[in-house]
């Protein structure tokens, strides 16, 4: 009885270490920029639609279809993680605007997700917790 228990014990030790692995070897330290080089257009599900550029470590945006048309931005400092096979966690932080954004790219299935908070600190804050497709992919 005792040595089917520390038997068990002993598989599942070694499942959480494994299962624990990739965790233990994300990078935390320097920023990641996997996506530089790249050009998306992506389309949220209310029509709105904006194309991206990741260039240096930096990424310009302007929104080509909706009512936000016209807007942009540029030189935007990015960080990016890879997270599956074509798939990737971009983030950015505007602080003139102040705006910060995650991104979720999964370039495989061509959808896209976002994480917004915008304006925040303002009496106009908002968040925004969106899907899209992703209509272009230039590499």
């Amino acid at each position: 009885m005792m040595m089917k228990i520390n038997k068990n014990l002993i598989i599942l030790i070694a499942f959480c270490l494994l299962a624990g692995t990739p965790y233990l070897n994300a990078k935390d330290g320097e920023p990641e920029h996997l996506l530089d080089g790249t050009t998306l257009e992506f389309y949220y599900q209310n029509g709105s639609g904006i194309s991206m550029d990741f260039y240096d470590g930096k990424l310009q945006y302007e929104w080509i279809a909706g009512s936000p048309k016209g807007n942009m931005g540029k030189d935007i400092p990015y960080r990016s993680r890879k997270i599956g096979d074509e798939m990737y966690i971009v983030n950015f932080h505007e602080k003139q605007k102040p705006d910060f954004i995650t991104l979720i790219f999964n370039l495989k299935q061509n959808v896209m997700y976002s994480s917004a908070i915008v304006k925040y600190g303002t009496d106009k804050e908002m968040t925004s917790f969106r899907g899209g497709i992703v209509e272009h992919v230039k590499r």
